[in-house]
């Protein structure tokens, strides 16, 4: 049974029980400090994990830091009864394992203190917020090998172009805001494969989506209040994004047979991975690198600064990656895994690593997906 510390937080103790935690209350920091360092001198065991309050006086400052000198696992966690991104900010540059705050589901709160010892071994654990610096050999190799891949798919290029306009009105290309390296945002480019205004064109369609049943049920019950996560191109509830993930988990959410959104050429480039070419001007410009974890949307990418899940941020934004290699069309793969990959990739890249995935990708753009 693993123990926790809890500090000045008596409303966890019997929810945290319930979850089958070990739990030792203190009412005070420095009692909880005189425990640590009575079991550190006896060489008795430490608890996995320290919930303390987060309040103005930043005390878990002082227990972090005290931790930190006797050399122990045991990580620090500090609490806010009201979402406060001031201090997940501080606490995770101060080297936390994890913030966490009331409006938390004790069950989330038990399962992310479970996985601590997962979140250390992909590297995760107290990372600073930091500027990531992409290595001189990897900007090298990208500048070289998107300006070959530029020259020599440009009568590519040029007729994918003629296709697109003469199949539908609309330009070209599309370009949707998307969270890369440090979280940078960036416009992040693809041949249009859908029509003009798709996303309006969506609400039409609920019926001939093959869930739209379960999903018009499940959907009434979805509240438009709440804190607001930002879109490609408007603000969406928090509880609609989390429904959407639900729905996607369950059963991918929108399902429908011979899309009419999608223009004819936009099927061919989609299934041949074509759409994804001008991704090479972004690797050029500098907002990614050929090889590297996948930069999300928006409203994705605010859900991961929620989660021991940053760390894949610190990596090159990538066309091609670790997970599209080794993952895709696998019906066992999860979202968990996808982004354990990521980390893994942000920890351990190198140029090895990146001309082995770099091998693998053609093979890995044209497989059908069995998922």
């Amino acid at each position: 049974m693993k123990e926790l510390f809890i500090i000045r937080l008596p409303e966890l103790e019997i929810p945290l029980k319930s979850e089958g935690f070990k739990i030792t209350y203190f009412e005070t920091t420095e009692r909880a400090c005189l425990e640590l360092h009575k079991r550190n001198v006896n060489s008795k065991s430490q608890p996995q994990a320290i919930l303390t309050q987060a309040d103005e006086t930043k005390q878990y400052h002082h227990l972090y830091n005290f931790v930190s000198r006797m050399n122990e696992k045991a990580y620090v966690i500090p609490f806010s009864h009201i979402p406060n991104t001031h201090i997940k900010k501080d606490a995770f540059l101060l080297g936390c394992a994890d913030y966490f705050h009331s409006q938390m589901p004790i069950y989330s709160i038990a399962s992310r203190i479970r996985d601590l010892s997962n979140w250390e071994q992909y590297g995760q654990l107290n990372h600073k917020y930091s500027t990531s610096k992409i290595p001189v050999w990897k900007r090298a190799f990208d500048i070289i090998v998107a300006g070959i891949l530029l020259l020599l798919l440009s009568p590519l290029f040029l007729f994918v172009a003629i296709a697109i306009k003469i199949s539908s009105r609309g330009p070209v290309f599309y370009a949707s805001p998307r969270v890369g390296t440090d979280y940078k945002i960036f416009p992040f480019y693809k041949f249009r494969s859908m029509r003009v205004n798709a996303d309006k064109m969506l609400g039409d369609m609920k019926h001939l989506n093959h869930y739209a049943k379960s999903s018009d049920q499940s959907e009434q019950q979805v509240s438009p209040q709440g804190p607001m996560l930002v879109g490609d191109d408007k603000l969406i509830p928090e509880s609609y994004y989390e429904y959407q993930k639900q729905q996607e988990d369950k059963e991918a959410f929108i399902k429908i047979q011979n899309d009419p959104r999608i223009t004819k050429i936009g099927h061919f480039i989609r299934k041949t991975s074509i759409d994804e070419l001008p991704q090479l001007v972004n690797v050029l410009f500098g907002h990614m690198s050929i090889v590297g974890n996948r930069p999300l949307p928006l409203y994705e990418a605010e859900k991961l600064t929620t989660d021991q899940w940053t760390r894949r941020f610190m990596a090159p934004a990538g066309i091609t990656g670790l997970w599209q290699v080794t993952e895709r069309g696998k019906a066992s793969t999860s979202e968990d895994s996808r982004k354990m990959l990521d980390i893994l990739y942000a920890k351990k890249f190198s140029l090895w690593m990146d001309v082995k995935i770099l091998l693998k990708t053609p093979l890995a753009a044209i497989q059908q997906e069995k998922v």
